[in-house]
């Protein structure tokens, strides 16, 4: 299958194309991070498209000819969208509506995976884990950004008829993510002590939101099901279908580095609205695809160590 991916270069993007090409699929994808493109130009057909604009996007879809399209790129941080909600929705929203209008125009029987987020769901009130059809509750302007996504998604499936269906995954990490994110900014700090002897001191936020938390390699598995057996018009949780508090994810990192550490609280790293629980039910991709998660998550942890172990 001739497969595209937007947000090719991102951590998740690199880890869905190495398991598309494993898979034996025909990769190509967009990209806006030259210097993150790396080992994907020996492996790929890619192209550098800012989707805000739309300029090349025509071309990029015309030579790849797709047959399903996975849609990652994006501005990802809930954090970093209540600095900058107009360049969220900018990235988050226009460049949905450029990429739908060209793939209908270009590739109108082309597969659409759109990849939402769980920070849809926000603020809960519910013991239980969410299904699908949990009203929405945003907390921040990129959960509002992925709403907008989400309807947009099932608007060109009713409106065009377009192939299209949403992913609503919940909290992965592994190797390769950024450090923008909580769980690789705690993996790098002990790397850094462990392997220079810095302060035994670990910076932290809120500690106490409990979330649902996967290993990326799962989840790009999932979207691979999806694009398969996925139907059109739907949207399906991405998730462990289990919860732990960050803190907990945190004393698995230490205790993994054999390090005595000393954790502080760092304003500067809480939000101004947080999520006490994201916690999904699985149920339904796993009836209609046949998915299930693979990996634990203290061998994930383990892995994410290591990684900023190599690199710090």
């Amino acid at each position: 299958m001739r497969v595209f991916i937007t947000g090719i270069e991102g951590f998740v993007g690199h880890h869905l194309a190495g398991h598309l090409i494993s898979a034996g699929h025909e990769v190509s994808g967009s990209y806006f991070d030259e210097p993150a493109v790396g080992e994907l130009k020996d492996r790929c057909a890619l192209f550098r498209i800012d989707l805000r604009s739309g300029d090349g996007l025509h071309q990029a879809l015309a030579s790849a000819r797709p047959q399903c399209l996975f849609h990652l790129a994006a501005q990802s941080s809930p954090a970093l969208s209540f600095q900058k909600p107009v360049e969220t929705f900018e990235i988050n929203v226009i460049g949905l509506v450029n990429l739908l209008e060209e793939a209908r125009n270009t590739v109108p029987e082309c597969k659409v995976v759109m990849v939402s987020s769980c920070e849809v769901y926000g603020l809960t009130n519910t013991p239980d884990p969410v299904k699908e059809d949990y009203p929405y509750n945003p907390a921040s302007p990129y959960a509002v950004s992925k709403i907008s996504q989400e309807q947009l998604a099932i608007q060109y499936f009713h409106t065009y008829r377009m192939n299209t269906l949403v992913a609503r995954p919940f909290p992965h990490t592994g190797p390769g993510q950024p450090e923008m994110f909580a769980l690789p900014s705690f993996a790098r700090q002990i790397a850094g002590i462990t392997k220079h002897g810095s302060d035994p001191v670990v910076l932290v936020g809120n500690l106490s939101a409990r979330r649902d938390l996967s290993d990326v390699r799962d989840i790009v598995r999932a979207y691979g099901l999806l694009a398969e057996s996925g139907q059109s018009g739907e949207i399906y949780n991405v998730c462990s279908g289990k919860n732990i508090t960050i803190q907990q994810a945190l004393e698995m990192l230490i205790k993994i580095s054999g390090k005595k550490i000393e954790v502080r609280t760092d304003p500067q790293r809480f939000r101004p609205l947080d999520i006490p629980i994201l916690w999904g039910d699985n149920s339904k991709i796993r009836q209609q695809t046949g998915w299930q998660p693979e990996h634990e998550i203290e061998q994930t942890l383990k892995e994410l160590y290591q990684y900023w172990l190599d690199r710090v």
